[in-house]
């Protein structure tokens, strides 16, 4: 027996041994796949290298895809079978009297409902889905439009607004809950998003007016377009947040995949998907001045006509009551359950029972209605109006002789804005076009595999050589430029405030309409004072930029560490983690992936706006895509349109890949 005890013993301590022999060759395979990984995007990046240089500097003639020729001709195909080809008579000319008919009955429901009956509809709507909070904000927010003195065609507005989000979110939804459930879903359906939220509403603004005519039809789908990729990224995100215990544990009580979505998926992604809503009717709204373009005869138009006579007052009251149209549709729709998670008495009330509160807010509705078209009463009375357009002019002007010049020896704004042209643009603009352009190309190649994998590494360098293909290289360089100091400065600005709301409600709540302001103030409106304080050029586009792709960022900076589970942070903080400490080492790993996802669309805000920059003296491919609507130019606003998509891919791929990598690591 001892002798056996000895010979087990002796065997368990040659185990670890033998072990450790065994473990050379497993490291050295791992090492031999590791480096057959460098061998197709190097061999890539060597052949890109080669053909540079020997083609040169420039970008080779014979890469030239013909892109604009083909689009003019397929143009004038389109001018002439509007009115007969089936595509028009059978499908768009009945989608687009569909939904101008609809803007319509919108319109005529809130005329027959006076003035006092809209307001009394959205107390009811803004109590049944805030409670007292969302009625103090939205119904305040209404009749602040009436005092500005654009009550009926801020209506109007709004009309097209309900039509555009509702479409957008039947359409978003299904497609988010698509992707969300399905890698290659996702795959399929990311490019298309990119193109849809990037590609200037100049580029399909103009195939959108001969496809379904001048009107409303025409800006409502511009509208869904541009709105329907945040409703389809922010509901897989949602779903892709599920915790895997919930899921595990409603699949072993088993249910189908119907029963978990419904159940399980969808209502733990209920705030992420109403933070969609948010998103949606956001960007719906910052696209109505563009929209006024197809002759929608609302109150976009009047900051539109307001633009071009250079009439800061009017453009600002106009927009203002945008901004307020914007935070009335806001609450209404969204109300508390985007800030809290305990909903007040009234809402409690309210969810307890739906009927009671519906039949009550139907009555209420049809009473008022009743009484105000018994006494005669119209439109917003015009002795409760006041002109602020005098005030603004005056301000502006103010602005400009003590704000932009400065005081002498110290400077001001203009000086700061030369600094920023001077001393950061062009020298980055100046080396981007300087650089050979295979370099250009093989350094986002190995950016892509780095982030990704051979396959990204492939993507990045094709849509890098579409840029050559489509002739717009330097005007993309140009671009690139803006786009990059302008997403530094907005991530620089939007994770810190991101991080400051989310750990604080108090300051989430002063920051809400702040960021429903920036998002939803048409670019044209703030660029006017923005041209007041900086010369013309690109800084005023950079500025505008930055403006409007903030709120995303801080956004979802805030939702990530709001929704991180309360379990691990108690873990933390029960082990004594500081508050700095379960900040960094807790809440921000966990909240990685909203995280990226806020810079992601950061990114894609700043190319969606590179057009502004390029109405104010700044050029690139903003100015291309501009050809295509105002000169008629289709093929060259096409070709610049394509070239910020590509641009967009590129960057939208990268950050994708940082923002899963945590994800792959913990499988």
């Amino acid at each position: 027996m001892a002798t056996t005890t000895t010979t087990t013993t002796t065997t368990t301590l040659q185990t670890p041994s033998v072990v450790s022999a065994e473990h050379p060759p497993v490291v050295e395979g791992t090492r031999k796949i590791e480096a057959r990984r460098f061998v197709v995007p190097g061999t890539m990046i060597l052949a890109l290298v080669v053909v540079g240089i020997a083609t040169g500097s420039n970008v080779p003639t014979w890469l030239d895809a013909h892109v604009r020729p083909w689009i003019d001709h397929v143009w004038s195909w389109v001018q002439i079978h509007n009115t007969s080809a089936p595509i028009f008579t059978d499908f768009l000319t009945p989608v687009g009297n569909f939904i101008g008919y609809r803007v319509d009955d919108l319109v005529s429901f809130f005329t027959i409902l006076r003035w006092p009956g809209v307001l009394v509809l959205t107390a009811c709507i803004s109590w049944r889905t805030g409670g007292v909070k969302a009625v103090a904000v939205s119904v305040p927010a209404l009749v602040g439009i009436g005092i500005l003195g654009w009550w009926d065609l801020t209506l109007i507005t709004i009309s097209l607004m309900i039509v555009g989000v509702v479409l957008a979110m039947l359409i978003g939804i299904p497609l988010g809950i698509w992707t969300g459930r399905s890698d290659r879903a996702q795959q399929i359906l990311r490019p298309i998003l990119d193109t849809a939220q990037v590609l200037p509403t100049y580029v399909y603004l103009l195939p959108l007016v001969v496809a379904f005519g001048i009107g409303n039809s025409a800006a409502v789908v511009a509208t869904v377009i541009y709105a329907v990729p945040p409703a389809v990224r922010l509901t897989s995100l949602g779903l892709r947040s599920v915790p895997v215990v919930s899921t595990e544990v409603g699949l072993s009580f088993g249910s189908t995949r119907g029963q978990l979505l419904s159940k399980v998926q969808l209502p733990f992604a209920r705030r992420t998907i109403l933070l969609g809503l948010n998103q949606v009717i956001m960007m719906a709204f910052g696209i109505v001045v563009i929209a006024s373009l197809v002759g929608t005869g609302d109150v976009g138009n009047q900051v539109l006509q307001a633009l071009q006579k250079n009439n800061v007052g009017l453009a600002f009251s106009a927009g203002l009551a945008i901004v307020l149209a914007a935070i009335t549709l806001d609450r209404a729709s969204t109300g508390e359950r985007t800030t809290s998670r305990n909903p007040n008495a009234a809402t409690k009330w309210s969810l307890a029972h739906p009927r009671e509160v519906f039949a009550i807010g139907v009555a209420a509705v049809v009473i008022v209605a009743v009484v105000c078209k018994g006494a005669g009463v119209h439109s917003f009375p015009k002795s409760w109006t006041v002109d602020i357009q005098e005030s603004v002019t005056k301000g502006s002007r103010w602005v400009t002789d003590h704000v932009r010049h400065g005081v002498p020896l110290v400077g001001g704004t203009e000086s700061a804005s030369d600094f920023l042209v001077r001393d950061i643009l062009r020298p980055v603009e100046t080396f981007l076009t300087w650089l050979p352009w295979w370099s250009i190309v093989a350094t986002f190649g190995a950016i892509g595999w780095a982030s990704g994998g051979t396959r990204l590494a492939v993507l990045c360098v094709i849509c890098m050589l579409g840029l050559g293909a489509l002739r717009d290289w330097d005007l993309a360089m140009i671009t690139m430029t803006q786009v990059l100091i302008a997403v530094i400065i907005s991530v620089a600005l939007a994770i810190p405030i991101g991080i400051w709301c989310g750990r604080s409600p108090r300051v989430e709540r002063i920051m809400r309409p702040i960021l429903d302001t920036a998002q939803v103030m048409p670019q044209f409106v703030y660029l006017i004072p923005v041209l007041f304080l900086v010369n013309p050029g690109q800084v005023g586009g950079v500025i505008a930029s930055v403006i409007y792709a903030i709120p995303p960022g801080i956004r979802l900076t805030s939702h990530g560490l709001r929704e991180v589970p309360i379990a691990p942070r108690e873990a933390a903080t029960s082990f004594g983690a500081t508050p700095r400490q379960e900040l960094f080492k807790v809440q921000l790993p966990l909240a990685f992936r909203s995280i990226m996802l806020g810079i992601n669309q950061v990114i894609l805000m700043v190319l969606a706006t590179v057009i502004i920059a390029a109405l104010v003296g700044a050029g690139g491919l903003g100015l291309e895509a501009v050809y295509g609507l105002t000169k008629k130019q289709v093929g060259q606003g096409v070709a610049g349109g394509l070239s910020i998509v590509l641009l967009a891919v590129v960057l939208d791929r990268i950050t994708q890949a940082w923002g899963s990598r945590p994800a792959r690591e913990q499988q």
